[in-house]
C-alpha cells in the first residue's frame, strides 16, 4: 500500500464519489415519466416505479452497514471508497443495458452498495487527512456540495434529452454516471490511507510518515502523532454494549456519540429532501400542475439552489457553531413546510395556490441547502471516537438511506392514497429537529478530532495536564489554526 499521500487528490477522489451519489439520485427523476422509459419498462404501475427508484436507497443502507462492521475496519478508508466506485461502475452498466424492471432493479442494487462504501467512508478519510480544524468542517461540508451538483447536472441533463427521441432519452443520461466513478478510484487509489487509521492498525512509522506530508512541519506532525496514541489509550477497552445507546456510562460515551448521529441524519432525511428530489419533475407536473416544460426547467433550478445552497453553508460553517446552522435551518423550514403543505391542499382549484405552492417548495430548498443538508455529515465525521469512527460514521448514513427509503418508497403510493396529507409527516419532522439539536447534540466545532472525547468528559486530556482547547492552552488544535 503507498505510504505517499496528496491530500488534493483524496478531496477530489471522495468528491466524485459524491458527485456520483448525487447522479445517482436524480437521473431517474427526470425521466420516469418519459416515453422512452416507459416503453423499455413496459409501463410500471406506481409501486414498481416506487421500487425501481428505491432500489438504490435500501442498497445504499446496505453498504452503509457493510461498512459500519466491525471487522471492516481492517481495510481503510481509502480502498472502502475505491472498492464502492467500482460496483457503481457494474452496476451501471447493468441498469444502462436493461430492458426490465428485474434487470433495472438489480443494477440500482449494486449501485446503491457500491454507493453506501463511498458515502459512508469518504467523509471519514477526509476528515482524518485535513490539516487545519478550521478547514476540516467546509472540506466534508463541501462533500454535499457536490452531491448537489451531481444531482442539478443529472436534471439538467435529462432536460436536454427531452428534446431527443428514442432509447437514448434515458439510456445516456443512466450510463454517464461511469464518469464519476471512474475519476474517484483513479484520483483515490494512488494515495495513503488516512494516517489515524494507520495508528488504528498498530502501524505508527506509516502513519506518522502520512502525517509529515499533511502537515510539512516534522515537530507538529509528531505532535498529532503523540495526540492519536493518546486518544487511542483513552479507548482502550471501550466496546459497544448495546445498553449504552441508552444509559451511556463509558467514558468516551461512544455509544451516545453513535446514537446522536444516527438520530441526527435520520431526521434530516425524514423532512422529506429525498421525496422532493426523486420525485421534483412529477411533483411540479401531476400535483402542482405545471406543464411538463415548465416542471423540468423547475426542477433544474431547484436542484441547482440545493448545490449552491450547500456550498454556500459548507464554507461558513465555522462562522457560527453547528448547532445554530441546525436551528435556524429547523425553524425556518418548519414555516416553509407548513405554508407549502396547506397551499398544496388547494392546489387541485387553484392555479394560483399551485405556484404559491412551489415557491414555497423553493424557500424551503434554499434554507435547508446550507443547514440540514451539509451540517449532520460535518457533525457525524468529526464528533465519534476513533475506535469507532467507521461504525458512528457507517450507521449515521445507514440511518439516512433507511429514512430515505422510507420516505422514496412509500411516499407516491402515499400520494395515490392520501393525497398532499402525506407532507404533514415530513412538516412535523421539520418542527422535530429544533428541540432534538437544542437539547441532545453538542457543539463540536474549533476542536481537533483528537480533543472530541474532551467535549463528552472533561475528565479526559489529550495531553496530561492540558487544557481544553477553547481554553487557549497552546495545545496542537491551537497550532493546527496557525498552520
Amino acid at each position: 500500500m503507498p505510504t505517499k499521500i496528496r491530500p488534493t487528490l483524496v478531496l477530489w477522489g471522495v468528491r466524485m464519489g459524491f458527485m456520483s451519489y448525487g447522479w445517482d439520485a436524480g437521473v431517474l427523476g427526470g425521466v420516469l415519466q418519459t416515453s422512452a422509459f416507459q416503453s423499455a419498462m413496459k409501463t410500471p404501475d406506481t409501486t414498481t416505479t416506487a421500487m425501481i427508484v428505491a432500489s438504490f436507497l435500501l442498497a445504499s443502507w446496505l453498504g452503509c452497514v457493510m461498512a459500519a462492521s466491525p471487522w471492516s475496519d481492517r481495510i481503510g478508508r481509502k480502498i472502502w471508497v475505491c472498492v464502492g466506485a467500482f460496483i457503481q461502475i457494474i452496476g451501471t452498466v447493468i441498469s444502462t443495458s436493461a430492458y426490465s424492471t428485474g434487470q433495472l432493479i438489480a443494477g440500482r442494487v449494486l449501485i446503491g452498495v457500491g454507493n453506501g462504501f463511498v458515502v459512508s467512508t469518504g467523509p471519514v478519510y477526509i476528515a482524518e487527512t485535513t490539516g487545519t480544524v478550521k478547514q476540516r468542517g467546509p472540506l466534508v461540508g463541501i462533500l454535499m456540495g457536490f452531491a448537489c451538483v451531481g444531482t442539478a447536472c443529472a436534471y439538467w441533463i435529462d432536460f436536454g434529452f427531452t428534446y431527443a427521441t428514442g432509447q437514448v432519452v434515458w439510456r445516456l443520461p443512466v450510463a454517464m454516471q461511469i464518469i464519476w466513478s471512474i475519476l474517484a478510484i483513479v484520483l483515490t487509489f494512488p494515495n495513503a490511507d488516512s494516517p489515524r487509521w494507520y495508528f488504528l492498525q498498530g502501524r505508527e512509522d506509516e502513519g506518522k510518515l502520512v502525517l509529515q506530508q499533511i502537515y510539512e512541519d516534522n515537530s507538529l506532525a509528531n505532535k498529532v502523532a503523540a495526540e492519536i496514541q493518546t486518544e487511542l489509550k483513552q479507548e482502550v477497552g471501550e466496546t459497544l454494549r448495546f445498553s449504552d445507546f441508552f444509559i451511556d456510562r463509558s467514558e468516551t460515551k461512544a455509544a451516545t456519540r453513535i446514537r446522536d448521529g444516527v438520530i441526527l441524519v435520520g431526521v434530516a432525511y425524514l423532512m422529506g429532501i429525498n421525496m422532493i428530489f426523486y420525485y421534483m419533475t412529477t411533483i411540479f407536473q401531476v400535483y402542482i400542475g405545471l406543464a411538463p416544460t415548465t416542471a423540468s426547467v423547475c426542477s433544474g433550478a431547484a436542484t441547482t439552489l440545493l448545490a449552491i445552497g450547500a456550498f454556500v453553508g459548507s464554507i461558513f460553517c465555522e462562522k457560527s457553531g453547528r448547532k445554530k446552522w441546525l436551528l435556524w435551518g429547523s425553524a425556518l423550514q418548519s414555516v416553509f413546510m407548513i405554508a407549502f403543505v396547506g397551499l398544496l391542499s388547494k392546489a387541485a382549484t387553484s392555479k394560483a395556490c399551485g405556484s404559491a405552492a412551489a415557491a414555497m417548495l423553493f424557500g424551503w430548498i434554499l434554507v435547508f441547502s446550507p443547514t440540514w443538508a451539509p451540517q449532520p455529515y460535518i457533525y457525524i465525521s468529526e464528533t465519534m471516537p476513533l475506535r469507532h469512527r467507521h461504525t458512528g460514521v457507517g450507521l449515521g448514513m445507514s440511518a439516512q438511506w433507511l429514512m430515505a427509503f422510507l420516505t422514496v418508497y412509500a411516499g407516491p403510493i402515499g400520494f395515490e392514497n392520501v393525497g398532499w396529507k402525506i407532507w404533514i409527516w415530513f412538516a412535523v419532522f421539520n418542527v422535530l429537529g429544533f428541540p432534538y439539536v437544542y437539547f441532545f447534540l453538542r457543539e463540536s466545532r474549533g476542536r481537533s478530532l483528537e480533543h472530541m472525547n474532551e467535549l463528552y468528559n472533561n475528565n479526559l486530556a489529550v495531553a496530561s495536564g492540558a487544557a481544553s482547547p477553547s481554553e487557549g492552552s497552546g495545545s496542537v488544535t491551537d497550532i493546527q489554526e496557525k498552520a
